[in-house]
């Protein structure tokens, strides 16, 4: 961009992001919410999406996440607020309450930071904005170049996806660093410099020093990182359009929170295919947000084609026993050695294991229906509706149930499942996330 007067400048930029949100076709939202950290990439894109919904009539907020890690965090984020409100930009501060572990604290802040951002967003019905750049879909490219990703991988973070039923858009994958740095100096507005930025034990902070090193020796290796990632998902999007069809007729992902794969009809499936599908299921049944490896996707493969039964991310993959289906599964939750429970209050929406989303009239406590059942919690559970007893036990029991406060167990209606209707009605719905 050629410099010029600090108001066409600023013009420029309001009309550069209103163009990357139109490209996600995210000009008809009403809603959203930035990521904010305080930091100047957070901060330019909080300024960007308040300039962009007033212009549009949306409405929008920051929201600061503390997770308590360093000493001066609730300062730092009080002060990251107060500057925002001063620029009339509505910012809420949401505290963690859990503990940080003493190893792996950057992926579970990462993860916390999702599940305060994603609850907040869906009660609200927002567009979740995320303030990832150039350099930024650069370093995720390399990461996983570095870790033998296959193509879907490969083809980096999109503009575009969706988790726990919220729309998270990342409008800022064309931007450098350096321009949105430019967008707070003409309005003004200041920063923090977060510490972590510069701990060498983090592998994303030693891949920034390789990239600023790269290009001080005249290697463009942003840029050729981006084309990469570019092409990737060029590639990934065609071999996916191509491949659907087949996995598709060959699998049915049901409203009752599992699905059935006919393996027979995949056999022919090429490697990376079969794991881009493989993958893709095992995280909507399983609710599992890491993803498994290639070599792991392999190996099932293999044992399932042998009609053996297998274990991966979560999921149970359990061979039907009826006469002439040798090479038909059943693709389930497990329970896992730590049961699932989420404490709820009533008219509260929350995502339950990962993988579903639950409704409630009543407070209590969300459980696997296997898992109050086996405990024996409660002395006046009603029958499960005629929709859920039919189902194979391995299914029926990862259901969520709600243990409610008297002692009850109410059995939900399955979004999707017109015939599964409880007796309390819509006292506790769940709906597959994914479908």
């Amino acid at each position: 961009m050629t410099q010029t007067a600090p108001s066409s400048r600023l013009a420029a930029y309001d009309a550069a992001f209103a163009r990357d949100m139109q490209a996600l076709q995210l000009a008809n939202s009403s809603v959203f919410i930035t990521a904010l950290s305080g930091g100047p990439d957070s901060s330019a894109l909080a300024c960007l999406a308040d300039r962009y919904a007033r212009s549009c009539g949306a409405a929008h907020q920051a929201i600061i996440v503390n997770h308590n890690i360093r000493s001066d965090a609730t300062d730092e984020a009080e002060r990251v607020r107060q500057r925002m409100q001063a620029r009339a930009i509505a910012t809420q501060i949401v505290t963690v309450q859990d503990k940080a572990p003493s190893t792996g604290i950057q992926e579970w802040a990462r993860h916390q930071r999702f599940a305060a951002l994603t609850k907040q967003a869906r009660q609200q019905r927002a567009v979740l904005l995320f303030a990832h750049h150039q350099a930024d879909q650069a370093e995720t490219v390399l990461m996983r170049l570095a870790r033998g990703s296959g193509i879907a991988g490969l083809a980096g973070m999109r503009g575009l996806t969706y988790r726990d039923a919220v729309p998270v858009a990342r409008p800022l994958l064309n931007w450098s660093a350096d321009q949105l740095r430019d967008v707070l100096a003409l309005l003004g507005c200041d920063f923090e410099d977060d510490p972590s930025n510069r701990n060498y034990d983090f592998e994303r902070v030693r891949l920034r020093r390789f990239l600023r090193k790269s290009a001080a020796c005249g290697f463009p290796t942003i840029a050729t990182a981006q084309r990469l990632g570019q092409a990737m998902a060029a590639i990934s999007d065609h071999c996916a359009a191509v491949s659907t069809p087949i996995w598709e007729a060959a699998t049915d992902l049901l409203p009752s929170g599992h699905a059935v794969i006919d393996m027979r009809r995949l056999q022919k499936l090429p490697d990376s295919m079969w794991q881009y599908h493989a993958r893709r299921l095992i995280r909507q049944v399983g609710g599992n947000r890491y993803g498994v490896s290639a070599r792991a996707l392999d190996r099932l493969r293999a044992r399932v084609l042998a009609a053996q039964n297998s274990t991966l991310g979560g999921c149970q993959f359990v061979r039907s026993m009826q006469p002439g289906e040798t090479a038909r599964f059943y693709v389930v939750r497990e329970i896992g050695r730590v049961p699932q429970e989420c404490d709820v209050a009533a008219g509260d929406d929350v995502i339950f294991a990962g993988c579903w989303r639950v409704r409630t009239a009543f407070s209590g406590k969300l459980l696997n229906a296997g898992t109050a059942l086996q405990l024996k919690r409660t002395t006046t559970a009603a029958p499960p509706p005629d929709a859920i007893a039919a189902l194979p036990y391995i299914v029926r029991r990862v259901i969520p149930v709600l243990y409610t406060l008297d002692g009850g167990l109410i059995y939900p209606q399955l979004e999707g499942v017109k015939s599964c209707v409880t007796s309390t009605d819509r006292a506790l719905s769940a709906q597959l996330l994914g479908r």
